[in-house]
């Protein structure tokens, strides 16, 4: 069911090499915002890094050192963790960022048709696109590759806008309050999701069941 990511988009590293780029770095929090995996979650942002130490960019020294499509930088875009634990419940934790440096420690995605990117945040954090992704991965990298050969179902724009919505709640939720438990919503786009990729209740039960 569906069509892979790839014909919508693409899933790539962050654009800023942790090793190839590390002279630009700085700790000055004046300079620009340079995004880890290790800070990404499921719809916000971590307060801390979950390993590692935040840096900043001083961008002069890393537009020295590559060209950048600034477009895609100060655009808003999708940003995942480029390497989650094999045992976690949930492998793909993504979330949504504007004006922002990538590290290569996360994927992001572009797209090449229009379609609504809190559509697919929601998607991309739903119980069965993670089901599926877990099927099909036997390491703790979140490839490029993997994440474009998941399926995606493009649908009517108010069933878009019904998730969409669902996701500004969960953001702006958990804005005010990082801890706060977003079930009810999750749940809400989770059943939608099963309804556009017509599982059965059985397959719903496998899917809600698993770890």
């Amino acid at each position: 069911m569906g069509i892979r990511f790839a014909e919508l988009g693409n899933c790539g590293e962050g654009e800023v090499h942790m090793t190839f780029c590390k002279t630009a770095f700085s700790n000055d929090p004046s300079k620009a915002v340079l995004l880890k995996g290790a800070i990404i979650d499921r719809y916000v942002q971590r307060k801390k890094m979950s390993q590692g130490e935040i840096v900043f960019i001083d961008e002069t020294i890393l537009h020295s050192l590559k060209t950048i499509d600034m477009d895609i930088v100060n655009g808003e875009r999708i940003v995942m963790q480029g390497i989650t634990g094999v045992n976690e419940k949930t492998r793909i934790k993504a979330m949504l960022v504007k004006g922002v440096y990538c590290a290569n420690s996360l994927n992001y995605l572009t797209l090449n048709k229009p379609i609504n990117k809190k559509y697919l945040l929601g998607l991309f954090n739903s119980k069965l696109i993670n089901f599926i992704f877990k099927k099909f991965n036997t390491n703790s990298n979140v490839n490029g590759y993997e994440i474009n050969n998941l399926p995606i179902v493009e649908t009517n724009k108010e069933i878009e806008k019904s998730i969409a919505s669902l996701v500004d709640k969960i953001i702006s939720a958990k804005k005010k309050n990082p801890s706060i438990v977003t079930t009810e919503f999750e749940n809400q786009i989770d059943k939608i999701v099963y309804a556009l990729y017509r599982l059965s209740p059985e397959e719903i039960e496998i899917v809600e069941g698993s770890r």
